[in-house]
C-alpha cells in the first residue's frame, strides 16, 4: 500500500472518531491494528502527517487527533 493510501486510512480513522458521542485521542496501536501496519512504519507516517499539520500527535507518538486541515485534506481526496 502506498504512503498516500496509508495517510488517507489514518485520516479516515481519526475522522470516524469525531463521530462518536465523546471523541477521544486515538491510540497509535489502535490505528496500527485497524490498518494492519507495523508501529515503526506508522510512526514515520504520523511524524510526516504531524509535520503537514493534518494531524496532531504527542511527542511519544502514542495518541493522535485529526485537525481541521486534515478534515479538509480528507474531504478533497
Amino acid at each position: 500500500m502506498s504512503l498516500h493510501q496509508h495517510k488517507l486510512q489514518v485520516l479516515a480513522i481519526l475522522s470516524d472518531n469525531l463521530r462518536t458521542s465523546q471523541p477521544q485521542l486515538v491510540p497509535t496501536a489502535t490505528i496500527a491494528g485497524k490498518i494492519d501496519i507495523q508501529l515503526p512504519k506508522l510512526h514515520q507516517i504520523l511524524k510526516s502527517m504531524d509535520g503537514m499539520g493534518i494531524i496532531q500527535t504527542d511527542s511519544d507518538l502514542q495518541y493522535n487527533l485529526i485537525t481541521r486541515k486534515g478534515l479538509s485534506y480528507l474531504g478533497e481526496k
